[in-house]
């Protein structure tokens, strides 16, 4: 006699999320792969349409973040121009990835949220390209057109590439805002070839321009203003984008940071930036700038709200730069001992401890102990980093005195090259053109 129990149903399995496998591209687009399409290619090809074809689809890749597809686009481009990362990617080689675009952005919020249009201007700038960004709005689809054929029709050897950051609701697709490449403009049929970096979704596939134009009108729900498309190169022809005369980094061809990633806080690099315009430059101080970034010394630990340290160097030649660094830094902040509180100097992870964060205990705290082997992050104080903002707040002019003057004080003469020197100027530069880009259009 069977049991009482085996007559109780038991639960139902939990239902599987809801998982895709790709989309059905639009009728009233081609596919790259399709026999038309292929049939467009050979036109294209055969009226000098393709140059930018080849060095793009030799670096095209899949977004690996639904929301990267701005990332991954200007990672494609990137790798295209051959632009060196300065930066080891893997084993002893330097290639760009999304990770490496630690500039105006906290990657963490982009890989929920995608990024703006403004946004992947000021990513490409700080990466050393040379940017030239419309806005649909500020365009006309003739103007469009003309940059389709000089980005791929007029180049023998490819120095320049279009990104189109559009609507795809407009194409006919699903999704809202998305980045990809531009491959190849077939005047023909007035198409032009989009590499869509979604490649789980839809493949590289033609659209008519006109089409795509009107793509790039629609509002961002997010910024208030149209989407648009991009020039990128990296020979300097296209810095068509006028910065400011306030402007206190004023140089297109940023280096990468070996000290800091960036978080994505523009109210607060808008709070700075007023605060610093308040002041005439030469009352810009070290004290005053900690005064800020200390909240009046209430909370040590504010200036990590604008930046937060790169992961650990693993190359000997990056452990000898950020080495070399700290030690110039704190030979600078000993001629200003007087500013710099002792307390200041102390690592992040320390300073954390000393507050009760218990990271050992597998408290909430994700910093780890200054014990712990693998700390990940650069145990880099918060008075380097308020020293380097300083930098930043300074002109270009008075930054470097400071940087490349040792004077008589004996503390500050400290055995580092020029290059430690200048890479100390990019990083404040790097912090400064964050500040300083805080509320531009793009």
């Amino acid at each position: 006699m069977a049991s009482d129990n085996t007559s109780q149903a038991l639960p139902a399995p939990p239902s599987p999320s809801r998982t895709f496998y790709r989309r059905t591209l639009p009728s009233s687009l081609t596919s790259f792969s399709s026999i038309e399409g292929k049939e467009i290619f050979a036109s294209a090809m055969s009226t000098g349409g393709t140059s930018a074809f080849f060095s793009l689809i030799e670096q095209l890749q899949t977004q690996p973040e639904p929301a990267y597809c701005g990332l991954t686009t200007l990672v494609i481009i990137l790798n295209a121009l051959a632009v060196d990362p300065r930066r080891k990617w893997k084993g002893p080689w330097r290639w760009y990835e999304e990770s490496m675009l630690n500039c105006c952005i906290d990657l963490d919020v982009a890989k929920e949220t995608g990024i703006t249009f403004s946004t992947f201007a000021c990513l490409a700038r700080c990466q050393g390209l040379d940017v030239h960004a419309v806005h649909g709005s500020d365009s006309t689809v003739e103007e469009f057109r003309q940059v389709v054929k000089q980005t791929c029709s007029h180049q023998k050897i490819p120095s320049s590439f279009l990104v189109i950051s559009y609507t795809r609701k407009v194409l006919g697709q699903t999704g809202t805002g998305h980045f990809s490449p531009i491959g190849a403009y077939d005047e023909a049929s007035d198409n032009v070839l989009i590499l869509d970096t979604a490649r789980f979704k839809y493949g590289p596939h033609w659209v008519p321009l006109e089409l795509v134009f009107d793509a790039l009108l629609p509002e961002d729900p997010d910024t208030g203003k149209s989407r648009g498309y991009v020039v990128l190169s990296f020979d300097g022809k296209n810095d068509v984008i006028s910065k400011p005369d306030s402007c206190r980094s004023c140089n297109s061809l940023l280096p990468l940071s070996v000290l800091f990633g960036s978080h994505q806080n523009d109210s607060l690099r808008k709070e700075f930036k007023h605060f610093l315009d308040r002041l005439m430059p030469d009352n810009i101080t070290l004290s005053l700038v900690i005064s800020f970034w200390t909240k009046d010394r209430t909370n040590d630990n504010y200036v990590w709200e604008l930046v937060q340290p790169q992961l650990q160097p693993v190359d000997s030649v990056e452990v000898n730069m950020v080495n070399s660094l700290r030690r110039l830094l704190k030979g600078l902040i000993a001629k200003e001992s007087s500013d710099v509180p002792s307390t200041l100097l102390l690592s992040r992870q320390w300073m954390n401890v000393n507050n009760s964060i218990k990271s050992e205990a597998g408290g909430p705290c994700c910093s780890p102990s200054p014990r712990n082997s693998s700390v990940r992050t650069l145990e880099i104080s918060p008075g380097e980093a308020m020293y380097i903002v300083y930098l930043a707040s300074l002109t270009k002019e008075k930054r470097k005195s400071i940087v490349h003057e040792d004077g008589t004080d004996v503390k500050i003469k400290i055995g580092v090259d020029d290059t430690v020197r200048e890479q100390l100027l990019a990083e404040a530069a790097l912090v400064s053109y964050a500040i300083e880009t805080c509320d531009w259009d793009v």
